[in-house]
């Protein structure tokens, strides 16, 4: 009843536009997880966003300003004094270094 070749030519047809199919399937699994990190990404940066806005109003601030400029540089500001907290047992000097022998005395105690 049917014919050979038109059969043949159906199931050619049909197994390419299941290849096809399968093409669409596969872009579409890499745009989904391509869009769930893209999505994480937007909200690890709305919180970054966040952080940088508090740090920003905080640096407005005549305190926020203080405290960066004496943590980046290192400065106080005038009359202030600096307070060494010292342990009773530390010792802050370094052992003496030992002298080391010249050629000449290593070369006489050779013989010894």
């Amino acid at each position: 009843m049917y014919s050979k070749p038109v059969l043949f030519i159906l199931a050619v047809l049909f197994l390419l536009s299941l290849e096809g199919l399968w093409n669409i399937y596969q872009k579409h699994s890499e745009a989904y997880e391509k869009a769930k990190e893209a999505q994480a990404d937007l909200e690890n940066l709305r919180g970054r966003e966040a952080d940088l806005e508090k740090k920003v109003s905080f640096l407005k601030t005549d305190r926020g300003r203080e405290e960066e400029i004496r943590k980046k540089f290192m400065v106080g500001k005038q009359n202030e004094g600096v307070i060494l907290v010292v342990d009773q047992g530390v010792t802050t000097t370094p052992p003496a270094p030992t002298p080391t022998p010249s050629t000449w005395t290593r070369f006489l105690d050779f013989f010894r």
